[in-house]
């Protein structure tokens, strides 16, 4: 496995992978940004945002999963970023997403100098619950018609955040 930052060329495989995700099990994925489209995604991304993809480490590279980074824009909030990851079906409930989001979070950390890291998981996602405890985040509340499940209809998330030790 290889993790490296996004490029223009991986959005095709990254909108792929959303689309797979909504057409199968799309509650599993920890995300409210649209993958789907993500080459404007990619093209949209400000200097804080950062983008990390997972791919295969030989030819022919094949992207698993990718996880968006965005730190708070408002300045008196800069100390904290939101962490939105999404796995490919097949390789889900492999490891994949815990080695993508340690990596994210050590990039958070030690490179963007983040305090905090928040995510948001729809309450009825257990391995995405599962996968946010493991990496050290603590429910803080939960939101009333947070996210928007793949059939279209509201339901409610935890708010999850993580402070650097």
């Amino acid at each position: 496995m290889l993790i490296r930052p996004v490029k223009t060329d991986d959005a095709d495989r990254i909108s792929q992978i959303a689309i797979d995700i909504s057409n199968n099990n799309g509650d599993l994925n920890m995300v409210k940004v649209d993958f789907s489209n993500a080459e404007k995604l990619i093209k949209e991304l400000t200097p804080l945002d950062h983008m990390l993809v997972i791919e295969t480490k030989y030819p022919p590279h094949q992207i698993y999963a990718a996880v968006l980074v965005s730190v708070n824009r408002q300045i008196y909030l800069r100390r904290s970023a939101t962490l939105e990851l999404i796995v490919a079906v097949k390789w889900q409930r492999q490891g994949i997403g815990k080695t993508l989001m340690t990596n994210a979070l050590e990039m958070a950390y030690k490179e963007l100098m983040m305090e905090r890291v928040e995510v948001e998981v729809a309450i009825d996602n257990d391995e995405g619950l599962k996968l946010c405890k493991s990496a050290g985040f603590k429910v803080e509340g939960v939101a009333r018609d947070w996210v928007m499940s793949s059939n279209g209809k509201y339901k409610d998330a935890y708010l999850m955040g993580k402070c650097k030790k």
